[in-house]
């Protein structure tokens, strides 16, 4: 998908907006919600938003499929932007929230295994593109 969007921006002058994507930080007991990658490393649930889809929508949305936990959605922490000049790769503007868990069992995704981890291990883990996520907390 990411190489027919940039095609198809440059195409247009590149004149289409970064694709719109939610991040969702939830944090108890000094744990994070994590989901460690096949191809290694961790990210907070989150993904790309949907048609007719309002970003705190996307985070509930998304941290179902991904973990299997139902939130509550509480404050925006902020945002993030990557802009990208590789054809494989799409610029994206990242919402980030912050959530509690209100049920549910955690469980793995075809995204990866979901987990708990405390910020050290965070630290060390953390894909290179969610580092801007954890920034802003």
């Amino acid at each position: 998908m990411s190489i027919f969007f940039n095609i198809l921006n440059f195409l247009l002058a590149g004149n289409l907006p970064p694709f719109g994507c939610v991040a969702v930080v939830v944090q108890d007991q000094g744990r994070y919600l994590v989901v460690e990658r096949p191809e290694g490393g961790l990210v907070f649930p989150g993904g790309f938003m949907r048609w007719k889809e309002n970003p705190a929508q996307t985070a509930l949305r998304e941290c179902m499929e991904e973990t299997g936990l139902e939130l509550k959605v509480d404050d925006l922490i902020g945002y993030s932007s990557n802009v990208s000049n590789r054809i494989t790769r799409m610029s994206t503007l990242t919402i980030i929230f912050y959530a509690e868990v209100v049920s549910g069992e955690l469980r793995t995704s075809i995204e990866g295994l979901a987990t708990w981890c405390d910020e050290a291990e965070l630290l060390v883990k953390i894909h290179p593109l969610q580092r801007g996520v954890f920034d802003r907390f």
